[in-house]
């Protein structure tokens, strides 16, 4: 059984309006031939050829644009979306819609560390997700559900609730990093590495490319039962018919909302 889908999401805490910045991006995705862009628009409905010199031309003499969409419809092919400019909403997603070749997994995880360097992300993920069961016939099931769940930090549940959980690979920086308790953190039972642009990287295992459900759930589960002594990650509720799992926020994410009013 292959992965389906290939997911890489951050909350940036830096801006694409800076041409560095926008270009550094452009260098890494460049740099492999498997990820090269090859269409890009700035909304979901314009798609024209990959032109970098447009695109970032674009970007800086023009203030309306406010989101940029890249594209591949090669091999590896995948989308990805991001807010031009840096707020406590932005967003960067790209979503690997297929299956990538798993001699290109490690070039996936390679450029996801590359991508959170530039985009220095209060919190971000990688993670592969495989077919899974659309309802609970085990509790095995139940839990892997709710690992995916946490896997895909999207707005809509991220904003209101906090973080849902650890990825098959986590970044965390400010000023998510700050309402965390560092011992705990770096006790987690997973590797733990500190980034040089100031993050926290955690990867469930040892070796990513060893990623398949069930050597994934177990680490996912021992280090999340570890990390709740923070009280830190959104509490996930299940719903009867064991088919879908909501969440509400914990007390420090709470905390960290009426803060920022």
């Amino acid at each position: 059984m292959k992965p389906k889908i290939f997911l890489i999401e951050m909350y940036p805490t830096v801006s694409f309006k800076n041409e560095k910045i926008l270009g550094n991006l452009l260098d890494v995705l460049e740099s492999y031939e498997a990820f090269k862009p090859t269409h890009w628009g700035n909304s979901e409905t314009m798609k024209v050829e990959y032109n970098r010199e447009e695109l970032i031309e674009k970007v800086m003499d023009e203030g309306k644009v406010s989101e940029i969409h890249l594209y591949r419809n090669k091999s590896a092919s995948y989308h990805l979306d991001f807010d031009v400019n840096s707020g406590p909403r932005s967003f960067f997603n790209m979503i690997f819609s297929k299956s990538i070749p798993k001699k290109l997994w490690i070039d996936f995880f390679t450029l996801s560390d590359q991508l959170a360097e530039i985009t220095q992300p209060s919190y971000g993920l990688a993670h592969m997700f495989w077919p899974s069961s659309t309802s609970w016939g085990t509790e095995r099931e139940r839990l892997r559900s709710w690992m995916d769940i946490c896997a895909q930090a999207v707005p809509v549940r991220f904003l209101p609730n906090g973080p849902l959980g650890l990825g098959t690979r986590t970044y965390i920086g400010s000023p998510v990093l700050n309402l965390m308790d560092a011992q705990v953190l770096y006790e987690t039972p997973a590797q733990v590495s500190k980034l040089e642009w100031g993050g926290v990287k955690i990867d469930l295992l040892e070796n990513p490319l060893e990623s398949n459900p069930d050597t994934l759930l177990d680490p996912w589960l021992v280090a999340m039962k570890h990390l709740e002594k923070m009280d830190f990650f959104a509490i996930p509720h299940f719903d009867e018919e064991q088919t879908y799992i909501s969440f509400t926020p914990s007390k420090a994410w709470i905390r960290y909302l009426n803060e920022g009013k």
